[in-house]
Formats: C-alpha cells, sequence, structure tokens
C-alpha cells in the first residue's frame, strides 16, 4: 500500500530539508562570525594596547631625560662650574632628545615634544647669556674701582701740580 500524497510528501520533506540546511548554515555564519570578529577586534585592540605602551614608554624615558637636563641647568648656576663644557653637554643632549621624538607620532605630540626641546634650549642660552653678564657686571665693578683709583690719583696728581706751582711762584 501506498500512500496516496507521497509527491506532497516528497516536495514537504524536500522543503524541510532544505530549510534545515538554511538554517544550520545560518547558525554556523552566526557562530563563525561570533567567534572571528571579535578576534579581529581583539588583534586591532592589542595593537592600539602596543602604541599606546610604546608612547608611554618614550614619555617615561622623555621625562627622565627631563629631568637630567634639568639637573644640568641647575647646576649651571653652581659658581666655579665650567659653562661652556655644561653647555656642549646640555646641546648635546638636547640634539639627543631632538632626534628621539618619532616623527610618525601625531602633529599635536610632536609639536609638543619639540617646543619642550626648545624650550630647555631657550633656557640654557638665557642661563649662559647671564652667565657672562654677571662676568660683565664683575669687570663693570672692576673697571668703577679701576676708575676710582685713577681720579684720586689724578686728584693727587693735580694738587701737587698745583703745590709745585705756587712753590716755583715764590722762589721767584
Amino acid at each position: 500500500m501506498k500512500p496516496k500524497n507521497t509527491k506532497e510528501r516528497r516536495s514537504s520533506f524536500i522543503k524541510f530539508i532544505l530549510l534545515f540546511v538554511l538554517v544550520t548554515a545560518t547558525i554556523m555564519v552566526t557562530v563563525f562570525f561570533n567567534y572571528r570578529v571579535p578576534q579581529k577586534e581583539i588583534e586591532l585592540l592589542r595593537e592600539r594596547v602596543k602604541i599606546a605602551e610604546q608612547e608611554v614608554k618614550f614619555q617615561e624615558g622623555f621625562a627622565s631625560e627631563i629631568k637630567v637636563i634639568k639637573n644640568m641647568l641647575d647646576s649651571l648656576d653652581i659658581p666655579g662650574q665650567n659653562v661652556s663644557f655644561l653647555g656642549s653637554q646640555l646641546n648635546g643632549k638636547l640634539s639627543r632628545m631632538q632626534e628621539s621624538i618619532p616623527r610618525k607620532d601625531s602633529t599635536y605630540r610632536y609639536d609638543m615634544y619639540t617646543n619642550v626641546v626648545k624650550a630647555f634650549l631657550k633656557i640654557k642660552e638665557t642661563k649662559e647669556e647671564l652667565y657672562s653678564r654677571k662676568n660683565d657686571k664683575k669687570n663693570i665693578e672692576e673697571c668703577k674701582i679701576q676708575l676710582e683709583k685713577t681720579e684720586q690719583k689724578l686728584k693727587e696728581t693735580e694738587r701737587d701740580l698745583q703745590i709745585l706751582r705756587i712753590t716755583s711762584n715764590r722762589r721767584r
């Protein structure tokens, strides 16, 4: 005995199989994207974290160099220091700092780091100028003392000259 609706049953079975395959494929694609897409996001986030860590590492190194340069600048104020030697050391450190700034960094950070280096260079130049002006002030003070001594000698010489004139007039 054969069922009367075999054609309908077969059509329904094929529709069921197709729908089953379609639903199973949809579930598989969903599971795939559920695990695969976050992995790409994780890779992207790891790359960003790596860049951020490199930036933090550079900032720490830059900050430590700033402290060293600040100490060197402060030592310029100590009397008896070899200012030209310290100045050349500072120039070397500042140039190395300038070269260490990453060029591929975003513009505002590159400009910020460059401006910090330029500010330290300006401070160094100002301190060297101040040091040379201190020497100028010292020279001016020495010249004033020498001028006072010379004026005193001039007064003494003028007095002696007047005395000689008076005595020579009396002898005549």
